[in-house]
């Protein structure tokens, strides 16, 4: 299955919505995406579209998080699926990401964020 990538803004931030598999064939397609947005500090990745994510895509969520790290910003997921949410609770990424339900939840992970180090 392909990857859809869709962009937008909401409240000051980029927010990516995703749609399909994230996995080793579609991460260049992602990497594309993220590569051609302007450099903000944080952004919302919305994953409830989602229907695979293996350690391909995971690590290309995490290489954007190092990237925006470095200027204080942060990459959120926002989600309610249980198969994506998995991925970063037994990857222990969990506490790297602040993660909201939906949109505006990630929104609100970000304001109350402190990463786990």
């Amino acid at each position: 299955m392909a990857l859809e990538v869709a962009t937008g803004d909401r409240d000051d931030l980029v927010v990516i919505t995703l749609r399909g598999e994230l996995d080793i064939y579609t991460v260049p397609v992602f990497r594309r995406e993220v590569g051609a947005l302007p450099k903000g500090p944080s952004l919302v990745i919305d994953m409830d579209g989602v229907t695979l994510l293996d350690s391909s895509g995971l690590g290309a969520i995490v290489a954007l998080h190092s990237r925006l790290r470095e200027s204080g910003g942060v990459v959120a997921i926002a989600s309610t699926s249980r198969p994506v949410l998995r991925v970063f609770e037994v990857t222990g990424l969990r506490g790297t990401f602040p993660i909201g339900d939906d949109v505006d939840g990630a929104i609100s992970a970000i304001k109350n964020f402190s990463p786990e180090e």
